[in-house]
């Protein structure tokens, strides 16, 4: 197993890091350079990782220079930008940001174990190829007793065969395979470096160059030997006769040396001006993306069709190469892109995969929830706070998404506004899922305070309302009581004033009884009662407080239906709702009294009470259930507030239809069965609860 060394003091925390990114290798953990260098006397150490962030460049400066090349990786802060990574050591392979170690470093490590690989077996091919040459040249000198002449080195290698034929083909096999590790290097500048370190290993040319297309044409990437002017100014256009006719017959081309047609004058002129002598199709997918050229060899000696073979291999591993070092450098750009766009973003994003790992873990997220980004991406989803990631696996597997939805999480209760979406690839398949969520409690506590401020105000205005309601009365009843004894032996005027004073003391207290329900709540007598038995009873209070300029009536349910209630106080509640519509509807108005049953997995009662008038608007209908802020008339106001807050405690729900010039103030409760049975199901969910 590979043996990797780390460098760094910055504790347990960044070698646990590595040692899980790097579990199928053998971490060796250093604090210093010196400890380092002790151990690689005495034990062969593949790679050597440093952590930057506790040990600077400088502090590593001398150490760099005395590794080889491609054995070192960074742990850096940041991602270096590309100038800083290609001025680096050339000991440094690549360097990873401390943000990513778990999820980067081992790919980075594999990339640089692989390369180590390769380059042993180029040094294998380059020792077998001498070894080869120098057995060719013996042979052909036992047999002529001269070395051997231009032209006849062919005849050579087939006199060799038998004895160097496996060479042969080693050296064929590790150069594809060098060509294949060529395709995962993501440093484009190391890539040609190989590259043509790799065409040198097969032949030595004097030139050399590289040239990939754009927009415009073709331009020389990368070159060796060729004219810096020239390298630097050439360019092909897409439609120029060599372009043309590597993209159209994929072969090598030769540079024409008695051309007799147009095509053929034109390519040897543009392979003049590339000094070359054969030029090599770089083919991606079917498309020409560049062009490698050649110049004679530095013995000029003639080029042999296995070298040529090899080069165009390469070639084609090369254009593969240089498509998925744009690709990694397209999705990297991306990467950064959002990653800049989620650090800045007001809200938490939490992503998942198909595989319930969290892929996804931004500041604000970290900030809201407490966590660490580093140690959140690429672990189980299970690690989120409850129900964030139930709410993740809802929404990848069963595509549930959820829309302004608010929960609490944690001992403290903390608020979240949460909306998930399902992530799909191309083909509508769920890949994972994502939830966007933002800290409630600052809006809460507005909340809070606003409703605080319109409670004060409210508060206030009854205060007010409640003095000028109670002053009316008892001012009559003072009065009159005075009066009274001055006028005693007038039977008439006692009357008047007794019944002045009766109706006084009856508005208090009326008054003093909806102020009681409506702050505080009332103890409730529930008992199984019979809704038409209600219905009686308030219509009985009814008829004895209703103007005689409206008229009233009532319906029945023609079998008994039984609900848990507090007879007289929802009575109460429905006398306070036929006052309502008597209060807001002109003379001659008929009230209708009404009861109707719902069965079902839920059955319940409807309590109607129906009026010709006016039909409420959307707007009135929200603002009919708050009390208190626009007091005209304290005793009808509340009304509506406070039979609703008693409908509430009796489980039930009050509602406000308006259709056909009409209005339908509906009372809904559950009939006594579904309470028993709530019950029920409530006793046996809190029995297991507690086996549980």
């Amino acid at each position: 197993m590979e043996l990797i060394a780390l460098i760094s003091n910055r504790g347990e925390a960044v070698i646990n890091e590595v040692k899980v990114s790097l579990k199928r290798y053998t971490v060796y953990p250093l604090k210093t350079a010196e400890e380092f260098e002790d151990l690689h006397t005495n034990i062969p150490i593949n790679l050597l990782v440093i952590d930057t962030v506790s040990h600077g460049m400088s502090q590593s400066a001398d150490l760099l220079n005395k590794l080889d090349n491609d054995t070192v990786i960074l742990i850096t802060s940041e991602k270096p930008d590309r100038f800083t990574l290609e001025n680096m050591p050339r000991c440094v392979y690549d360097c990873v940001e401390v943000e990513s170690v778990r999820t980067e470093l081992s790919l980075v490590v594999e990339r640089a174990l692989e390369r180590q690989k390769f380059k042993n077996v180029m040094n294998m091919i380059r020792e077998s190829k001498e070894s080869y040459t120098a057995a060719g040249s013996n042979q052909e000198m036992a047999q002529t007793g001269l070395p051997p002449a231009h032209g006849q080195h062919k005849q050579g290698i087939f006199q060799v065969k038998d004895a160097f034929g496996t060479g042969m083909f080693l050296q064929k096999k590790a150069l594809v395979n060098f060509a294949k590790m060529l395709t995962v290097s993501f440093d484009m500048r190391k890539l040609f470096n190989h590259f043509m370190d790799s065409v040198s290993e097969i032949t030595r040319v004097s030139k050399m160059s590289v040239m990939l297309r754009d927009k415009e044409g073709f331009y020389v990437k990368t070159h060796f030997g060729v004219d810096p002017y020239i390298a630097d100014n050439l360019r092909l256009k897409k439609d120029s006769a060599l372009a043309v006719w590597l993209a159209k017959t994929g072969r090598i081309r030769h540079k024409p040396l008695n051309p007799t047609d147009t095509a053929s004058i034109n390519i040897k002129s543009e392979m003049e001006l590339l000094q070359c002598t054969f030029s090599f199709p770089m083919i991606h997918k079917g498309k020409l993306i560049g062009i490698f050229n050649i110049d004679n060899k530095i013995t000029e000696e003639p080029f042999y069709s296995e070298e040529l073979e090899i080069i165009y291999v390469l070639c084609n591993y090369l254009a593969a190469a240089v498509k998925d070092i744009d690709l990694y450098h397209q999705i990297w750009y991306q990467k950064e892109f959002t990653k800049n766009i989620l650090s800045s973003m007001t809200s938490g994003v939490i992503a998942i995969d198909k595989d319930e790992k969290i892929t996804v873990f931004n500041q604000k997220a970290s900030e809201i929830l407490n966590l660490e980004s580093s140690e959140m991406v690429g672990i189980d989803l299970r690690s989120l706070p409850s129900p964030l990631g139930d709410m993740l696996y809802e929404t990848m597997v069963a595509g549930m998404s959820y829309k302004r939805y608010e929960v609490e999480i944690r001992a403290e209760k903390l608020p979240l506004g949460i909306n998930s979406y399902r992530l799909l690839d191309e083909n509508q398949n769920p890949i994972g899922a994502g939830i966007v969520f933002t800290d409630l409690s600052d809006s809460k506590r507005l909340e809070e305070q606003r409703r605080r401020m319109e409670r004060l105000e409210a508060v206030n205005n009854l205060m007010a309302k409640i003095a000028h309601e109670v002053r009316n009365p008892m001012t009559s009843i003072y009065t009159y009581t005075q009066l009274l004894n001055d006028k005693y032996k007038d039977e008439e005027l006692n009357n008047f004033y007794t019944t002045v004073v009766f109706q006084a003391i009856h508005k208090l207290d009326s008054l003093i009884d909806k102020l009681v329900i409506f702050s505080s709540k009332p103890e409730y007598n529930f008992n199984k009662e019979d809704v038409n038995l209600i219905i009686d009873e308030s219509s009985d209070y009814i008829e004895k407080t209703l103007p005689s300029s409206h008229r009233f009536l009532k319906q029945n349910l023609d079998s008994p239906v039984f609900i848990n209630a507090d007879k007289k106080i929802l009575a109460k509640a429905i006398c306070y709702l036929v006052l309502s519509a008597v209060d807001k509807n002109p003379d001659d108005t008929v009230i209708t009294l009404s009861a109707e049953t719902e069965t079902g997995d839920s059955p319940y009662v409807e309590i109607l009470i129906r009026y010709k008038g006016k039909e409420f608007t959307d707007e009135e209908k929200q603002g009919i259930f708050k009390p208190l802020l626009n007091i005209d008339n304290l005793g009808t106001e509340l009304n509506i507030p406070i039979s609703h807050k008693i409908v509430e405690e009796h489980n039930g729900s009050l509602s406000i239809k308006s259709e056909d010039g009409s209005n339908i103030l509906i009372i809904k409760i559950p009939v006594m069965r579904e309470i028993q049975e709530l019950r029920e199901g409530d006793k046996q969910w809190t029995t297991k609860k507690k086996s549980l």
